[in-house]
């Protein structure tokens, strides 16, 4: 292959002319200063720095002070292709999964139920977008472990889920909030732990997780809308919610659940000392797809399964609610429930003073 092609191929990979002439005088060198190359490359003068620069940066050449000045050295071209190939891919890969998904969200069935996905990413950037997209989908319970600078990004959009009547839920994590003088808006529950992973999840609908690893600082964000995943994010962020300090808790109502599980957590103990509550519940009926919406007073609930263990970390094999609607009393239970008359999407509870 002459030069002239060399450097057709170099362009085609994606350099520009003057990258292109100056990696391969530096590949002819093997080891030059920067005016050396503009004399071998022809590449102006004042323009040669920059483009050692860039080249610098996509692995191409190495840069090192010499008694002289600025040396540039070629590494074998080989090993240095061979990597800018597996970023090149590693990109491409990405780039294709983040529109992939964003394609996938525009496409909906013909029932407009929208399709579920599964990808990884590695970009700040894409999961943020993605976080921010479950943040404004959800409906009712919301729960977002962050470090401070996540925190700040996203609590405009937070902010906006609790006005639609979403339980918001921050895991703060890294800093003590107190440290740093955080303050958070009296709608969240708000709770500390000094290391977790970062997740954000909203609903059965929307999951954003990247693990905290013990060696590699970067992991990739696992993002999905497949319901049965979002759902053991939710699991696994209410054992680390309940294991961590509380900061917050906010005595609002009307309160949103995902679950008549959830709900007896966070009432159990209001139910025993004999406060009243009444509950909205959307849902279907159990055994076929028939949608309704059953609102009453909450006249009874039960909770267990065949341990006996703390529920509040690990999820029972069953949990109900027992609503008196003016028609009919219902037993209600989870999102999967077969056994009782309401498979519940969302719950919301008031008390006498909301009524």
């Amino acid at each position: 292959m002459n030069e002239h092609e060399l450097l057709q191929e170099l362009e085609d990979l994606g350099l520009t002319e003057y990258q292109s002439r100056t990696y391969l005088a530096a590949v002819r060198a093997g080891e030059a200063r920067p005016s050396e190359l503009v004399d071998d490359s022809g590449v102006p003068q004042g323009r040669i720095y920059g483009v050692i620069d860039t080249l610098e940066e996509m692995g191409l050449v190495e840069v090192r002070a010499g008694p002289q000045g600025k040396e540039v050295s070629a590494p074998s071209p080989k090993v240095v292709l061979d990597d800018l190939k597996r970023r090149r891919i590693d990109d491409l890969t990405e780039t294709v999964s983040s529109v992939a998904t964003g394609l996938e969200e525009l496409h909906h069935r013909s029932d407009g139920e929208p399709r579920s996905f599964v990808s990884m990413v590695k970009r700040d950037e894409t999961a943020l977008r993605h976080a921010r997209r479950a943040i404004d989908a959800a409906e009712y319970w919301l729960t977002v472990c962050l470090p401070d600078e996540r925190y700040v990004e996203l609590e405009p959009h937070l902010l906006e889920a609790a006005d639609r009547g979403v339980t918001v839920r921050v895991l703060f994590i890294g800093t003590d909030p107190d440290e740093v003088g955080r303050t958070f808006p009296d709608r969240f529950h708000i709770r500390h732990r000094a290391a977790a992973d970062t997740f954000v999840v909203a609903d059965r609908t929307y999951g954003i997780f990247s693990s905290k690893h013990p060696v590699q600082d970067r992991q990739p964000y696992i993002i999905t809308q497949e319901p049965n995943l979002v759902l053991l994010f939710q699991n696994y962020g209410e054992q680390v919610w309940h294991a961590s300090r509380v900061v917050q808790t906010s005595p609002s109502f009307p309160r949103r659940y995902l679950d008549p599980w959830r709900t007896v957590i966070d009432l159990g103990e209001r139910f025993e000392a004999g406060e009243e509550f009444s509950a909205v519940v959307e849902g279907r009926r159990t055994g076929h797809r028939e949608r309704g919406r059953w609102a009453g007073p909450i006249v009874e609930y039960d909770v267990g399964g065949p341990a006996d263990v703390d529920y509040t970390n690990s999820p029972p094999t069953y949990a109900t609610l027992t609503v008196e609607t003016d028609d009919e009393t219902v037993k209600v239970g989870g999102w999967k429930a077969t056994f009782e008359d309401v498979a519940a999407r969302g719950i919301e509870v008031r008390t006498g003073d909301d009524e």
